[in-house]
């Protein structure tokens, strides 16, 4: 919850949400401040005006009973109030985000632009999956690499770059090109809370991850880039009776006849990308992710946003649900 003061009035916000406070200021601005501190509530009620703030605040589901929490290090005490918009503890969610445990397929233009915002986040362990080494032409859009990476595995510079942010990261970097869930079976562990498919290829990528993915019980989230417009999500959680197939099945339903042969032809990975582009998608991926790692929910659960680069238009796909029939 954001703070905005003024001499005879508190404008107290919370996402697109506001309460306007007016009235004695200094005792309003002092249960505010043991508010934001963690306390009791008998304190807070001895005057009317303190019972008044207390019961709107509750009303509007502001306000928390959790045990008291000391929001852990400076580093990521100023997105507190921006984690209040996804839960009401944000010591909480932000300790879940230390905790937390999350697989990239991909360490390229989005994986390591999300790496970045993850990390931080404070996001705690990572699994790096990606063949490639780091090429001067990768440099306008993949900013954890610079000249000085050049020839040296993407995995091991990225995980160096995880080190420096955050030193206390677990970090584990695999060259290695996906193909089928076995791949990631040998790979990874089995206890990820997140997988994340930031690869362009091969073929079939998005659904070896899911076959492997529903077998762990693991979320993943995808992401791509062409050259007018991304794409993140949807992100699938097999806990929630998320479903890849029936995702698809839904999203190609409402294909146009354009946009059919276009997907048909887009298996091969284009053979350009600009930095700007893959930031923006990078980020509304992470912005997602860091929201499902707190909450267990995010806008592109079960469905898929479309940035449009050109409009500079969002839309998403109808939320999917799963129609298999149960085993």
């Amino acid at each position: 919850m954001a703070v905005h003061e003024s001499a005879d009035e508190t404008l107290l916000s919370l996402g697109d949400r506001l309460l306007r406070v007016s009235g004695p200021q200094s005792a309003l601005r002092e249960t505010l401040r043991l508010l934001r501190a963690g306390t009791a509530r008998e304190p807070l009620t001895a005057s009317g005006a303190g019972q008044g703030l207390l019961e709107e605040l509750d009303r509007l589901g502001w306000l928390t009973s959790e045990e008291p929490r000391t929001f852990r290090g400076e580093t990521y005490e100023r997105q507190a109030d921006y984690l209040a918009l996804f839960t009401p503890d944000t010591a909480a969610a932000q300790e879940r985000l230390l905790r937390s445990r999350v697989a990239l397929i991909g360490v390229g233009g989005i994986g390591s632009v999300v790496t970045q915002h993850l990390v931080a986040s404070g996001v705690g362990a990572y699994w790096l999956l990606d063949p490639d080494t780091v090429a001067g032409h990768n440099l306008n859009r993949q900013f954890v690499y610079g000249p000085q990476d050049e020839g040296a595995p993407k995995v091991e510079a990225l995980a160096r770059y995880v080190r420096g942010v955050r030193p206390d990261a677990e970090v584990t970097g695999v060259r290695l090109r996906v193909t089928g869930a076995a791949d990631l079976s040998a790979a990874l562990p089995d206890d990820l809370d997140l997988v994340v498919v930031a690869a362009d290829g091969p073929p079939g990528l998005a659904a070896a991850v899911w076959e492997w993915a529903g077998v762990t019980r693991t979320a993943m989230s995808i992401a791509a880039v062409g050259v007018g417009s991304g794409f993140w999500g949807p992100l699938l959680d097999p806990g929630q009776g998320s479903c890849l197939d029936c995702f698809e099945q839904l999203r190609r339903t409402r294909f146009t006849a354009v946009e059919r042969e276009l997907e048909e032809r887009s298996a091969d990975p284009a053979p350009f990308s600009f930095g700007p582009g893959n930031t923006a998608i990078a980020a509304m991926l992470a912005h997602d992710i860091l929201q499902y790692l707190c909450s267990g929910d995010c806008p592109t659960l079960e469905r898929r946003a479309v940035l449009d680069f050109v409009r500079q238009r969002i839309t998403h796909s109808e939320k999917s649900s799963c129609t298999c029939p149960k085993k």
